[in-house]
């Protein structure tokens, strides 16, 4: 939903804000990439098959090893998110990627399946904070016009990652199949970069105005070249209720809930899937299931740029609903290929549909959750989300190769079409409309319910003096 015209939330942003905005995303969106790029590493190397030779592991190993980055993101998530609300974005937002180049680095020294277990769960607690102030931190920055644009290219970035470091992975295992060890620590060359990029980034001005210091977000504002009076900041409050149980207020409730379950339902199927996914499209009939995988990594791609496009134009919800439901009915009929006979062929596609789909609304879970929470607990509320999501995930990652072995492909591919029809239906009745709307307006407690608050709509007083407000 667009903007009421005439607000100054409209006017256009200036050549300086335009480029702070874009450093930011990039600084940002490198998150992102390395959530990834560290994905498709563990996942490159386990479809090598030398990594699993040379430790020896087991299907329980496996499945361990697998999700251990999952796990990890699940204990990152809520307590970097929470001392984000409570000390700062710019602090956190360079202290976990310091942890997670560290762990990348070690990974060169492994040589037990527990070390890369270890590391992994701290790879994974820094990508989960990430998570929680990455997404945030440019959302808090961006008019609300366009906040679907930037923050629709951090999840673009994280398919650009998977696909980069599985293009890389392959190529180097293919030529040098013992060197497994490089493809884990890989990541470490993008999260120098990235580092750099973060140095020197501003605090979030909604941050400040929270903690009661308006005077020095309104420094920051005028330095990146933002409009310290538009509509995006005026009506920002102070409020240093940074406390975990807002997020589960009656007001509140409905969002966590949804925020979490659809979360939850995106993620599951495609976690287990795509980590094995060369086994999966084996176990279809593919001759080259490797490349099939790649093949489908681009697929996603391609699926979250068509979404990225689209979630300013026609907003969050319709790209949501459509693909969860799709993405259900794509998986059903891959499970069912070989009761109604279908050609290897017609399965692949559909497979490819399934990544599609999920593609278009991947981008939703880095837009959608810190819109629904206000700023003393926007970085809590995300990191909530991000952690439940990890649970699902872990647990679709660790049960997938061990359903796989006592079940066989059909039964599985029914059950994760089961938890999309589920995500569906959940996001049918509680997803609201977010677009066009400051984040002051999303995360206030006057916008309940499914349709949040109108456009153009006053958000409820809160306490303390807002931005836009002169001093007493």
């Amino acid at each position: 939903m667009p903007s009421s015209p005439g607000r100054p939330q409209d006017a256009p942003l200036t050549s300086s804000a335009r480029a702070f905005l874009r450093r930011l995303t990039a600084a940002t969106g490198g998150g992102m990439f390395l959530d990834g790029f560290v994905f498709a590493a563990i996942a490159a190397v386990i479809a090598s098959g030398t990594f699993v030779a040379d430790l020896d592991l087991s299907a329980s190993q496996l499945g361990l090893i697998s999700a251990s980055t999952l796990v990890g993101t699940i204990i990152g998530g809520p307590l970097i998110g929470y001392l984000t609300d409570r000390i700062g974005r710019k602090p956190m937002f360079i202290a976990d990627l310091l942890i997670f180049l560290t762990c990348a680095l070690l990974m060169l020294a492994v040589t037990e399946p527990w070390h890369i277990m270890v590391l992994g769960l701290f790879l994974g607690a820094a990508i989960g904070g990430d998570y929680s102030i990455g997404s945030p931190l440019l959302g808090e920055f961006t008019p609300a016009r366009k906040r679907g644009h930037y923050l629709g290219l951090l999840e673009i970035l994280w398919n650009v990652g998977y696909v980069v470091s599985f293009l890389v992975g392959f190529l180097i295992l293919r030529s040098v199949p013992t060197a497994w060890h490089v493809v884990l620590a890989s990541a470490a060359v993008p999260a120098a970069v990235i580092l750099l990029l973060r140095h020197g980034l501003p605090e979030s001005p909604r941050w400040l105005i929270s903690r009661g210091r308006a005077d020095e977000a309104r420094a920051i504002l005028a330095e990146v070249g933002e409009r310290p009076e538009s509509d995006e900041f005026k009506d920002e409050q102070q409020d240093t209720s940074t406390r975990w149980t807002l997020l589960f207020d009656k007001e509140y409730l409905s969002r966590t809930v949804f925020a979490c379950v659809f979360w939850i339902c995106i993620v599951v199927p495609y976690f287990g899937l795509t980590f094995f996914q060369s086994e999966v499209l084996h176990l279809m009939g593919l001759e080259s299931p490797v490349v099939g995988a790649l093949i489908g990594t681009c697929v996603a791609l391609v699926g979250a740029s068509v979404g990225w496009f689209l979630v300013d134009r026609i907003g969050r919800r319709a790209i949501l609903l459509t693909p969860m439901f799709a993405t259900g009915v794509f998986l059903a009929i891959v499970a069912l290929g070989d009761m109604l006979d279908l050609p290897v062929a017609i399965t692949a596609v559909c497979f490819f549909g399934y990544l599609l789909f999920y593609g278009v609304m991947s981008i939703l879970p880095g837009v959608y959750p810190l819109e629904l929470f206000p700023t003393p607990v926007r970085t809590s509320g995300m990191g909530f989300a991000s952690a439940a999501s990890r649970v699902g995930a872990a647990a679709g990652t660790f049960l997938l190769p061990v359903c796989l072995d006592a079940f066989g492909l059909p039964p599985v591919l029914i059950a994760l079409a089961v938890v999309c029809f589920v995500g569906g239906v959940v996001s049918l009745v509680l997803a609201p409309e977010t677009a066009g709307k400051s984040l002051t307006e999303t995360g206030s407690r006057a916008g309940t319910g499914r349709d949040m608050a109108r456009p153009g709509a006053r958000p409820g007083a809160g306490r303390g003096r807002a931005l836009g407000s002169t001093r007493s």
